[in-house]
Parts: C-alpha cells; structure tokens; sequence
C-alpha cells in the first residue's frame, strides 16, 4: 500500500534547483525577476546563497594550499565562508606572492583543522546572511582567538560588530562618538509606550541586514504601533531573504534625519578613503549612486579618532551630514568593497587616498588604486605588515584595481 504521506525531496535534487537558479540570477537581464522570486519558494535558500556565490568566484577550482614561489615568508589561512567572498582574499594572495591556506571552520572538525594545519594569521570575511551563520561565525572566531590564540583579520573585535546594528550602537554609545539617537527595547511593551509618544518619524532597523534591507521610516504613529506588535509576536524576514530567518524580541528605534548627506569613511591600514552616498528616495544605502570627491578634514578626523579608539584598522563608518552642520556615526563595517574600479577619494579627477602626517597633523593625497580585490590586497598587506614581515608589494600608482569576487547580494560594501 502506497502512503499517502508527502515524500521528501532529494537533496541533491534541491542543491541543483539551487545552481540553476544562482545561474539564473547571473543572467537577470534575461531572466525576469519574478521568475527568480518564485523559484525561491521552491528550493534552499541556503543553497541557492552558496550555489550563487560559488557560481561567481573565479577561484573556486584553486588549490586548497598556494603552490607560487612565495615572495614572503608567510603562510596565512584564509577562511571559507559560505558566499565565497574568502575569493578576494586568494586573488590578493596571489597578486602579491603570499601563500595561503584555505581553512573551513563550519564543519564538526573544525578545531582539530586547526590544530594540523596552521598558519601564522587568519582571514576572514564572514558571510551573515542567515542568523544561524552570523552565531556560527561569532561564536567560532571567539574560540580561535580567546582560547586557540590564533590571530585573525580583521581582529575579532572588529568583526563582532559586523553587520549588527545592535552592537554598533552599543560600542558608539560607549565610547562617547556623536551618533543618531537610538533606542533598543527587549520588551513589547516598553516599545509601545515609547511609540505612543516619541517624535516622529522614526527609522526601525533589523539588527541584520545590509543595502537598507528591512529598514522603515515609519510617520504614522499607527504603522509603527502594528510593527512593533508583529516584530515581538512573529518576527521579520528581510526581502528576498529565507523565510525561516525571522528576527523578532527586540525593536531597534533611531531618529529620523531630514536631508542629512551621508559619506562612507574607510580606513585600510594607514590609508583612508571615502566618498559620498546620494540619498534616492528616503535611503542613503543601496541607492548604488556616489559622488567621488575629497573628504573634510573633519570627517578624516573623526574616522581617524573612532579607528584609534578602536585599534581598527578594516573599518568603515557611515558618518551623516545634518543640516545643521552636525556628524553623526550611522553605521560600522569592518569588512566592505563594491565591484567597481575604486571606492576612494578623488582629488582633480584622480582616485586615490588620504594619509595622516602624524607630526603636523595635516592630511595628504596620493594618487593611485587600492581597492583592488576588493580591498583585500590592503588587508593582506596590514595583516603581513602586523606579522612583522617586510612585503614588496607597493599599490599600482597608474592603474584600476580588478575588484574581483562575488556580486553583494546582502551587499557587504554600499
């Protein structure tokens, strides 16, 4: 007798539904949109997350251990991550002569990998798309560095706040840096009371989610009221997002700005860069428009003051223009990079950096590219540099960098 019961599907069947659709969404100019939409509620998100990062890296058939004529005497581990943004890593490594490892610490036996197969430092650049990979990511990188003594980079510190709006806030406020005036409540009520009376409009954040994903600026007092229920009963999911992934407990509140201006401020090193995000519609973040310009002293300065405080040296900041003339920290990413030949200043037409003469305070241009992998090449550089080890491996003075890897889905980077 043939049961009645639904029969579960192949896995492997699912993980090359997965691969087609990552494909497909390679070929969005070809195929509509909506079409890419409905194929989601059909297969993994997961695996559709990793089939299209995979899909997208350059790397993916390189060899696990570098086999080049080492230029330094090095080898740093590179950290799988799950969108295969650990590509631009490989192609900073191989630009400039460092030997690698490519290390998977998502699996059961990712302690002992470690144990018999290790490096001098460790990359990361951690994929938080999904809740369950940002709390694998947070609690195995704590182990590596609190209790294996292994060093990473970005430094742990750095990385706990990546892509928690939660945390950022938390560090701003503690450090005394202007930032929007924000609100965490973990009780439905609480947040009720506050929503019946608070100025409005005010913006609600997820804790996760990138490129103004989830993000609402709510004017009606009604509107808000409703989400604040929804959010503690039965949570959110972010668009295109998997829908099992809900974030609920907890309702993220900050003041909303009227026509401020929004710059993305980036240290590398001791380099900095930044240029200004145009706000389309009511968002600043994803609206994928930037003006190239040179930064201010002051927003150098306070990108400089916050990194010092920190001892971050991988970090961008977010800082609001008021129209009053007022900075304000929006937002802190440790790992960030766009697709495009640079994400720097531009000074007479030229891209480049700034660079801080510590003696006289004043700030200087270099011409030049330094984004290539995605910034990744700096971050190589720093970490060899931190090792106490000599690189020749100066920035191209007259070229774009290739600004390989993965496309940003959740868009680490805008």
């Amino acid at each position: 007798m043939e049961s009645s019961q639904p029969q579960p599907r192949s896995p492997g069947l699912m993980k090359r539904a997965a691969s087609y659709l990552a494909r497909a969404h390679t070929l969005r100019n070809l195929v509509p949109e909506r079409i890419r939409r409905l194929g989601l509620y059909f297969v993994s998100w997961e695996d559709y997350r990793k089939a299209q990062g995979l899909a997208a890296n350059p790397f993916r058939d390189a060899e696990e251990v570098s086999t080049y004529p080492a230029k330094v005497d090095v080898r740093l581990g590179i950290v799988k991550d799950f969108a295969q943004y650990h590509a631009n890593y490989i192609g900073a490594c191989r630009d400039m002569g460092v030997p690698y490892r490519l290390v998977d610490i998502s699996g059961p036996d990712w302690i002992d990998r470690l144990e018999q197969e290790p490096c001098d430092a460790y990359l990361v650049w951690p994929e938080v798309a999904l809740t369950v990979w940002k709390q694998m990511f947070d609690e195995r990188l704590c182990v590596m560095v609190e209790d294996l003594g292994k060093i990473i980079y970005p430094t742990y510190d750095e990385l706990w706040m990546y892509e928690s709006k939660r945390r950022m806030a938390y560090w701003l406020r503690a450090h005394g840096f202007p930032h929007a005036r924000t609100w965490v409540f973990y009780s439905c009520d609480e947040a009720l009371e506050f929503g019946r009376t608070a100025d409005l409009p005010l913006v609600y954040k997820p804790d996760l989610g990138a490129v103004a994903k989830g993000i609402e600026i709510f004017r009606d007092r009604g509107a808000l009221q409703r989400h604040i229920r929804r959010v503690f009963r039965k949570g959110i999911t972010l668009p295109r997002g998997d829908r099992r992934d809900r974030q609920w407990g907890v309702v993220l509140l900050q003041e909303y700005l009227p026509d401020a201006r929004e710059w993305r401020m980036m240290r590398m090193g001791n380099s900095y860069f930044g240029y200004e995000k145009i706000k389309v519609g009511d968002f600043h973040s994803g609206s994928h428009v930037w003006r190239y310009d040179r930064p201010s002293d002051e927003l150098l300065n306070l990108l400089k003051d916050l990194t010092d405080r920190g001892g971050f040296t991988s970090m961008d900041a977010d800082i609001f223009i008021t129209r009053d003339g007022r900075l304000l920290v929006n937002e802190l990413q440790t790992v960030f990079g766009m697709g495009h030949p640079y994400e720097m200043c531009v000074v007479d037409g030229k891209p480049g950096r700034m660079l801080h003469d510590g003696r006289t305070g004043a700030w200087r241009f270099e011409a030049g590219s330094f984004c290539d992998n995605r910034f990744c090449n700096q971050r190589v550089a720093t970490l060899v540099e931190q090792l106490g080890r000599k690189l020749d491996w100066p920035p191209a003075a007259s070229r774009h960098g290739a600004c390989a890897g993965p496309p940003a889905m959740d868009g680490p980077g805008d």
